[in-house]
């Protein structure tokens, strides 16, 4: 019973993980952007001259470092998404199409699950019995092609 609990969570990893970069992804750049605007909104004032042993912090400075920094981790996470979708579609390419299509919105797009039911003209209920069976299905064609996948 562990090893196909086991299997089940190594085939659903893939998809949660998808959906984690995705949202990650979404929130660094939602920091850049807000960088940015706190940047374009700056006024830059002159400085005064004082005698000091160390300069003196720039933020706007520190603002564009940090900007740097969050592209070179969205580029990171975006290669490890590139891979995981990938091995994802290995398996999704496989399946009947309404499972297909609920697990690309959901793990790729990112679609609650009141936008399923939306999408699908669905209850909460059959949206999540939907799901399900998608999710038995993604495992299944998984665990087949386990060696492909990987």
């Amino acid at each position: 019973m562990a090893k196909k609990a086991d299997k089940q969570n190594e085939a659903l990893k893939i998809l949660t993980e998808i959906r984690k970069i995705n949202n990650l992804i979404e929130v660094l750049q939602e920091q850049i952007n807000e960088i940015h605007t706190t940047l374009t909104n700056a006024t830059i004032k002159p400085k005064e001259i004082n005698v000091q042993t160390s300069p003196p912090k720039d933020p706007m400075s520190d603002m564009v470092v940090q900007v740097v920094e969050y592209e070179k981790e969205i580029q990171e996470y975006q290669n490890q998404l590139v891979k995981k979708k990938s091995d994802a579609l290995k398996v999704i390419k496989q399946m009947e199409f309404d499972n297909q299509t609920i697990l690309l919105l959901r793990y790729f797009r990112g679609y609650t699950y009141e936008e399923l039911g939306n999408y699908f003209r669905y209850s909460q209920a059959q949206t999540w019995r939907l799901l399900d069976k998608a999710k038995e299905e993604f495992i299944a064609i998984y665990n087949m092609n386990k060696n492909e996948v990987e």
